[in-house]
Formats: structure tokens, C-alpha cells, sequence
């Protein structure tokens, strides 16, 4: 399924595999000017190619190598012979992705086909608007937020998922995505575009919620570390049971997880 939006001169491609009747995971691609942020998912691909068309999509900008934001990369590349580019950090991995995924991701999102997209520099031209590409670590050690400064549009992908994202994978740093969520804040942005296809509009006070709350369970983590509690331990203390994620992506996405990225270095 792919629902399409007018953002003012953004225009957002909502997608997510149909299963009965309803969508259990979306994820997006933008378009702005004349490049596309992100691809989607493999399950999506082809719906994506059939509403592109005669859309003057020249590229496609990844902003990290996760599964459900580079599926379309691919097909693009072979239907409209757009130019793809991608985080210096991405491009191994893109050339070679993960095969082996977790069932719930095979269900939703589907292996990525491999691509080859050209690093990226600081910033990327997009029409008539200028995107500067800064490098977001923390969800994913690659991710990038591209920043159209003069009109203040955020392309976070999933540097930001929602004002409380108690959640984490255990490759994530949540001090990392802290600390960029702190930076991109800095800038002032006006309109956030999401990873999973939410236009968050102003974005200053989503961003802030998000900031004092993770600055909240950091410091909450540091004491119970401190008193020496061990985080299967702190999970019962912050939240009285872990998520229900946790079951449904075989343990990938929990509360534990959450908790242990605060104990990694910043």
C-alpha cells in the first residue's frame, strides 16, 4: 500500500506492506526538488517505481543501510536510472545486505536487493533547495539527517520516532541519539519528516519532548546503575514489566535494550 501527500513542495510516499486488510509497519521516501530521500522497503518497491514516474526523481538519498529505508534502491535504479548516493559508512553494507533477518522484518519490510550508491558529500542540491547532510549516529552508526536550513525541513529518517521511545534495538546508543537530537535542535528546525512517514509540524516541541526525556531516563539509568542494579532488574523499576515488542521481534526491540543503551559511551 503507498498513500501520497502534499507537504508544500515535499511530497510524502507512505508505504507499507497490506496484511488483511491493514498496515503493521509504514515507512517513507520523500521527495524535494528533484532527488528522493530514502526508498523504502523490498516489499513496496514496485508501487514506489509506478508512482514515480514522470516525477523527475534524478536520485535517491539514503540517510542509513536499515532494510525498510533502502528496498527500493534497486528497482529505481534499474526502472527510472536514478543516481543513488549514500553515507560513506552505508556503502559496504548496501553492496552486501543483511539476508538474514528477523521474521517480523521478512514479514513487514523484506531483504533489501544489493546497490551501489556513491558516497555522499556535505550537502546535496535538490532542485532549488540545498540539503547539508549531518551525520546522526545513535539509531545506527551511518544514519544521516539531510537539513534544507532555509525553509527548516529535518529529513530525521528515525533519529526521532516519537516524543517517548522507550524501545530500542541493542545496537543503538540512546547518548548518542541525545546528543544529535540536541544538535539538530540547535538549528531550529520547523518541520520534521519521519522515518515511518510522520510530518511532525512545528517539530521544536516534539524535539524537546523528546530531548527532556531521554535526558530524564539517562539520569534515572545513571542512579540505578550507580546503586548498583543490573537492567533486567532496572526495567521492572522504570516501566513494571517489559514491552510486548519484545515477544513480537523475538527480543530485537525492548525495554532492556533501552535501558542498556544508556550504559554505552557516548
Amino acid at each position: 500500500m503507498i498513500r501520497i501527500s502534499q507537504h508544500g513542495p515535499v511530497t510524502c510516499f507512505k508505504m507499507g506492506r497490506e496484511m488483511g486488510g491493514r498496515v503493521m509497519y509504514w515507512c517513507a521516501a520523500y521527495q524535494v526538488g528533484d532527488v528522493l530521500v530514502d526508498s523504502g522497503c523490498a516489499h513496496t518497491a514496485e508501487e514506489l517505481a509506478q508512482a514515480l514516474v514522470g516525477r523527475g526523481v534524478r536520485a535517491v538519498l539514503n540517510t542509513h543501510h536499515h532494510e525498510d529505508h533502502i528496498g527500493g534502491n534497486a528497482l529505481l535504479a534499474e526502472r527510472l536510472g536514478v543516481e543513488m548516493y549514500a553515507p560513506a559508512a552505508s556503502l559496504e553494507r548496501l553492496a552486501a545486505p543483511e539476508k538474514k533477518l528477523y521474521p517480523y522484518q521478512m514479514l513487514m519490510w523484506g531483504p533489501a536487493p544489493p546497490s551501489r550508491p556513491q558516497p555522499l558529500g556535505d550537502e546535496v542540491r535538490a532542485g532549488q533547495h540545498r540539503l547539508e547532510v549531518i551525520p546522526a549516529p545513535g539509531h545506527s552508526d551511518d544514519l544521516v539527517v539531510y537539513y534544507e536550513p532555509h525553509q527548516g525541513w529535518a529529513f530525521v529518517s528515525d533519529l526521532w520516532v516519537a516524543p517517548q521511545q522507550k524501545t530500542s534495538r541493542d545496537h543503538e546508543n540512546s547518548r548518542q541519539i541525545l546528543a544529535a537530537q540536541k544538535a539538530l535542535a540547535a538549528r531550529q528546525p520547523k518541520v520534521m519528516f519521519t522515518g515511518m512517514g510522520d510530518v511532525v509540524d512545528p517539530a521544536a516541541p516534539a524535539l524537546a519532548a523528546s530531548i527532556a526525556f531521554l535526558q530524564e531516563m539517562a539520569a534515572k539509568v545513571a542512579d540505578l546503575a550507580a546503586r548498583g542494579m543490573e537492567p533486567p532488574r532496572m526495567v521492572e523499576e522504570l516501566f513494571g514489566r517489559e514491552s510486548s515488542l519484545m515477544a513480537m521481534t523475538q527480543g530485537q526491540l525492548s525495554y532492556e535494550n533501552f535501558v542498556r543503551s544508556f550504559l554505552k559511551g557516548a
